[in-house]
């Protein structure tokens, strides 16, 4: 990725407040701010670092989906290691 097309595609991490009822999370060195439920189409999540953004207008629907899956993975992962410590 040339440095004029990472230019095109991070933009400053905007000030806003976060919703109620949004998750932040970790994704390693980035951070996900998922869009707000009551929002229409037009807005999105976004992954952040550093102070710098980038909008998910295509793939937070797959992001969401596999944030899902592993948090699925981890409750029955946690819970099996707790029937193994018992």
């Amino acid at each position: 990725m040339t440095k004029a097309i990472r230019e095109q595609a991070i933009e400053p991490l905007p000030k806003r407040i976060r919703p109620e009822g949004v998750r932040v999370t970790r994704l390693g060195s980035f951070t996900y701010i998922p869009k707000p439920a009551a929002c229409d189409d037009t807005v999105h999540g976004i992954l952040a670092n550093g102070g710098l953004s980038v909008p998910l207008d295509v793939t937070e629907k797959d992001l969401q989906e596999l944030m899902h899956s592993l948090s699925v993975l981890e409750v029955g992962l946690s819970r099996r290691w707790a029937e193994l410590e018992l």
